[in-house]
């Protein structure tokens, strides 16, 4: 079955408009081994359309709230995403994730530092995803209706993941890499969504293709562009 004909069986507040855009995304997942990691359980509806839809994967909900779903294959977890001691044990007893789905407080403060500590607990070519983006633009998340580049919300802390695929272009003096540099194959944007994946980029040779080949010149070169731009 396709996600749109499981959400009719288990209609999740919210999901339909996603899952039209996960079935291009999960489709070579669908029959492997995997675990799945969805923050924020609310009715436990899409947890149910995962376990269906991946009859092989281990499906894994953390929630504020307790439950006690007893279903073969689904595990769920009381604690809070902004707690890496608690992220912490349950990443530890599935050790790695091929799709972590964030659909949890949706505040800005509480996915940047959920995906900094869940990011190594991501397989390589693993999918991570954050829903509701819209709440960028909300005052009560952390964001702002008009300051639309406001430093700290969670859609320009995605952004910054562009940058991080393409670090090997900056060409700069004094560059320190930071933890996701190198690591991000792709960022998608869509309405209120994106999905990266993880995965190292290729080792694109910028410097001998655009650069010069007196290094010290280019030194200096790197150091007045960093004093006009």
């Amino acid at each position: 079955m396709q996600l749109i004909d499981l959400y009719k069986k288990y209609p999740s507040k919210g999901k339909l408009h996603f899952l039209k855009i996960y079935e291009n995304y999960f489709n070579d997942l669908k029959n492997k081994k995997i675990n799945i990691l969805e923050i924020g359980v609310y009715e436990g509806k899409s947890l149910m359309i995962w376990k269906s839809y991946f009859p092989k994967a281990n499906i894994i909900g953390i929630d504020l709230r307790s439950y006690n779903f007893k279903i073969d294959r689904i595990f769920t977890f009381q604690g809070d995403q902004t707690d890496n001691e608690f992220l912490q044990k349950v990443s530890s007893k599935f050790k790695k994730f091929d799709i972590i789905i964030d659909d949890g407080s949706h505040i800005c403060s509480h996915v940047i530092k959920t995906f900094g500590f869940l990011f190594d607990y991501l397989k390589e070519n693993g999918l991570y995803i954050c829903e509701d983006l819209q709440t960028t633009y909300l005052p009560r998340y952390g964001g702002s209706r008009i300051k639309l580049n406001k430093k700290g919300t969670s859609l320009n802390f995605f952004k910054t993941l562009v940058d991080s695929g393409n670090y090997e272009a900056f060409d700069r003096p004094f560059f320190k890499k930071n933890d996701f540099d190198g690591k991000i194959k792709f960022v998608h944007f869509f309405q209120n969504l994106v999905i990266i994946k993880k995965g190292l980029t290729n080792k694109l040779q910028y410097n001998n293709n655009f650069g010069s080949k007196n290094k010290l010149l280019d030194f200096f070169k790197k150091i007045i562009s960093r004093l006009y731009n």
